[in-house]
């Protein structure tokens, strides 16, 4: 990887989602969180699939999901 190499400009949406009350949903299912984390994680991944994102990262609690969209003709890449 060249650090002096000109980058591209991407456009694209961020979305962060995250699992309320996980503190006491731990503690409730135990050993169990996990096939709970899981089923939700299916869910997400299922709805940003089908809109056509990606489901970028996962940290325990919280998914950051992304959409990518194409340059666009004209625009200013020196901005």
């Amino acid at each position: 990887v060249d650090p002096l190499l000109r980058g591209n400009k991407v456009y694209a949406i961020f979305g962060f989602c995250d699992i309320r009350d996980f503190q006491e949903t731990t503690k409730i299912l135990l050993e169990n969180v996990t096939i709970f984390v899981n089923e939700i994680a299916t869910i997400v991944h299922g709805v940003v699939d089908y809109l056509q994102g990606a489901a970028n990262k996962n940290v325990g609690d919280a998914f950051l999901l992304v959409w990518k969209f194409g340059n666009k003709e004209g625009s200013n890449d020196n901005l």
